[in-house]
């Protein structure tokens, strides 16, 4: 992401369907998410959470494969030009410039979440893409193909019918059509859902199964593997409206569609199960 004077060219700076209610779930500009799985999927789930939508989603996408290979820790260092003497630094996923936007700090630049949402700022809400190389030298076409794919990978349009398992200790409808989603797209198959003991897990957990016998709510096994754990976790929130998830926690993170404004956090309490027992596998819970 370079800037070049007007004399030399243009500006050139130094990167299951979600549906809309989903989407608004994770409200633009409410930061913090740690979205860390690199590659399409992240920047599409990033891209995705700061805003973007229809259009202007798969040009994000694109632009980001194209400036960094939706690699949140790329870094290229650029020579001295008119305006940066010292040269500059194009820094994350979109590789934003360090000296044209001393504004955005390495720690959010690095950092696929908060890159997306100083990317949606800067582009204007995706109507002006003229700051990045890749877009002006029309690099970003050659990845549509592959964003198109990564947005499709992200979505759930609807729950269908036909799922759910029976008691006494089944799975409700849609922790068990997730389940199989979950398996499909991320090759996962080890998954805990229904506690029959009801001693496995916290007072009222999910886990246990409900008056009709069916549990609400899955473990999803990743081992030491966490970006893969966070693609997980993305997806699940992500696709919250239609997947009915009330909540999502990985790696002493939260976030709660029961709340007024969902967002990424850390657990509040550090002695708590949610700080301290979800590290090599992704909780969700859903309706």
């Amino acid at each position: 992401m370079r800037r070049w004077p007007a004399a030399v060219g243009a500006l050139l700076l130094l990167p299951v369907v979600v549906i809309g209610a989903a989407v608004g779930a994770v409200l633009p500009g409410v930061g913090g998410a740690p979205i860390r799985a690199g590659g399409a999927l992240g920047l599409a789930a990033a891209a995705r959470q700061a805003g973007f939508a229809g259009q202007p989603l798969r040009t994000a996408v694109a632009v980001g494969l194209a400036e960094s290979g939706g690699d949140p820790a790329a870094r290229r260092h650029n020579p001295p030009t008119p305006g940066c003497p010292a040269g500059s630094v194009d820094r994350g996923g979109w590789q934003l410039n360090s000296c044209y936007h001393p504004e955005v700090a390495d720690a959010c630049a690095y950092q696929l979440a908060c890159a997306a949402g100083q990317t949606w700022r800067i582009s204007a809400g995706g109507r002006d893409w003229t700051a990045w190389t890749a877009y002006t030298s029309g690099a970003w076409h050659g990845h549509l193909d592959q964003a198109d794919r990564a947005i499709a990978a992200l979505a759930v349009t609807a729950l269908p019918p036909g799922y759910g398992t029976p008691g006494p200790c089944g799975l409700a409808s849609t922790a068990d059509y997730a389940r199989h989603a979950i398996t499909a797209r991320f090759g996962i198959t080890q998954i805990g859902g229904c506690d029959p003991d009801f001693r496995g897990h916290v007072a009222g957990s999910d886990h246990y199964p409900d008056q009709r016998g069916q549990a609400h709510a899955l473990d999803v096994m990743v081992g030491d593997d966490r970006a893969l754990g966070w693609q997980v976790a993305t997806w699940a929130a992500a696709n919250a409206a239609a997947l009915q998830v009330t909540y999502v926690i990985f790696a002493s993170h939260i976030i709660d569609f029961r709340a007024a404004e969902p967002a990424w956090h850390r657990c509040r309490d550090p002695a708590s199960s949610c700080a301290r027992q979800h590290f090599r596998h992704v909780h969700i819970s859903f309706a």
